[in-house]
């Protein structure tokens, strides 16, 4: 952004106080002028006819007693007064003597005196004639209108200091103070206080008001910039909140409850790799419903979907919460990954799983009996270095050799002491809820011991 020059109001100021005490000078200068003028003039005049009258006796005793030289010196004395340019005195008897600048011009007539004769004896013994010089007067009133000119500008001079001094510190300065302090402000210091630095003992004025102002629109910027921060603190885990639902809702399949095929794909090479760091033994267990197409064919979709429902949450029910878990691999297909579980016990918990979907894995069929179902298991275990598709390859083999096999049962197969161990400890078990029974938060399901 171009940047306009910058014109101070101080300088304002000072150009325009000073421009109306040179307007308030010459007009006082003016006045000053013309009344010293008249003033000076009047006293001319008045210093003249005093030396007139002063010098008028003096000649008449010279031409009384016919002394010349006496006279010669009455007019040189007359015209020693610099305000006097030209004398001229006759004589009676027809003498002529005169002084000065002859022909000299004055702005006022010349004064002209009857000599009288000395003493009272009336008569007339000459005339005395004195013409002013005005030069003498024009240097009297350029002298005093000088004089009083400077007087004026000194003053003025005086006066405008003063006012430069004082506006330069209570205007010019804290101006610029807050100009800087203005400039200075930037989004992470909007808390940083403005000084004017005033002198000391001054009076509240405009300029603290601003300062105030500012304080107080700070004060509102920040307090309205926490509300921002509040209001977006509160949106983003509002966002964050809903992405986590979204997420959830993402992973899992909507018919069967279970995490679909995509979060498998997600989640299950993390599991691998940190049942290798650690070293603990990681089992799967792929399930495929037996003859679900007949059912589908026979019953219809619809009672197929309640089937798949039911095996999801069968399949869930069994396992231990926050540690195993289990996805819809696809269509009827499902896959149980079980940290920390060698295969014999993840071999044992897929033969409780068959009985399960056996026992409680039913649908409806109106008057008709509810239809039961049956599930084949194939159980592996990762191996050293093994990838994830080789692992659920081999769990795919198994899950294929039962099936082989003549469905309805688990592969790799337990022995049979072992699969008798586990009939006769589910006889001895309690009745498990319901299907549609909530698990209580916090309730862990742990895998039967080998």
């Amino acid at each position: 952004m171009q940047h306009r020059s910058l014109h101070s109001i101080t300088s304002k100021l000072i150009h325009r106080t000073l421009a109306w005490v040179m307007l308030c000078v010459l007009g006082f200068g003016a006045v000053q002028a013309w009344r010293t003028y008249h003033a000076i003039e009047k006293d001319f005049q008045l210093a003249v006819l005093a030396a007139a009258e002063t010098h008028v006796p003096l000649i008449s005793l010279a031409i009384w007693d016919i002394e010349l030289q006496a006279i010669e010196r009455q007019i040189k004395l007359l015209l020693q007064n610099p305000r006097i340019g030209y004398v001229s005195v006759r004589a009676s008897t027809g003498q002529h003597f005169e002084g000065g600048q002859a022909g000299i011009t004055s702005r006022s007539a010349p004064l002209k005196y009857d000599i009288p004769r000395p003493g009272k004896t009336p008569g007339s013994i000459g005339s005395l004639e004195i013409t002013a010089n005005d030069d003498a007067l024009y240097q009297e009133i350029l002298h005093s209108a000088g004089v009083v000119l400077l007087q004026c500008l000194l003053l003025t001079a005086l006066i405008l200091g003063m006012v430069v001094a004082i506006l330069r510190r209570d205007l010019e300065r804290p101006m610029r103070r807050l100009s800087a302090f203005v400039t200075s402000l930037q989004a992470d210091n909007l808390d940083a206080p403005l000084a004017l630095e005033r002198p000391p003992g001054h009076v509240r004025d405009e300029l603290d008001q601003m300062a105030e102002g500012f304080a107080t629109l700070q004060a509102r910027i920040h307090s309205h910039i926490a509300l921002l921060d509040a209001q977006v603190l509160n949106r983003t885990r509002q966002l964050e909140q809903a992405l986590s639902s979204l997420k959830i809702q993402s992973a899992l399949d909507v018919l069967t409850g279970c995490f679909n095929r995509m979060l498998f794909n997600e989640r299950f090479p993390a599991e691998m790799i940190r049942a290798q760091r650690y070293g603990r033994p990681l089992s799967v267990i792929f399930c495929d419903l037996d003859h679900f197409k007949t059912v589908n064919d026979t019953h219809g979709h619809l009672t197929g979907d309640r089937i798949l429902s039911a095996m999801g949450a069968c399949l869930r029910r069994e396992l231990r919460t926050d540690i195993d878990w289990v996805t819809r691999y696809g269509g009827e297909e499902f896959v149980v990954v079980m940290p920390e579980t060698p295969l014999a016990a993840a071999c044992d918990i897929a033969e409780r799983l068959r009985r399960d979907v056996m026992e409680l894995v039913t649908a409806p069929l109106g008057d008709a009996p509810p239809l039961h179902v049956s599930a084949s298991f194939g159980v592996a275990q990762q191996r050293s270095g093994e990838s994830m598709e080789a692992l659920v390859q081999r769990a795919d083999e198994w899950l294929y050799a039962a099936k082989a096999g003549g469905r309805n049962q688990v592969q790799p197969a337990l022995p049979a002491e072992r699969l008798q161990a586990l009939i006769e400890k589910r006889i001895e078990a309690p009745p498990k809820p319901p299907l549609n029974a909530r698990m209580e938060p916090g309730a862990e399901r742990v895998a039967a011991p080998l």
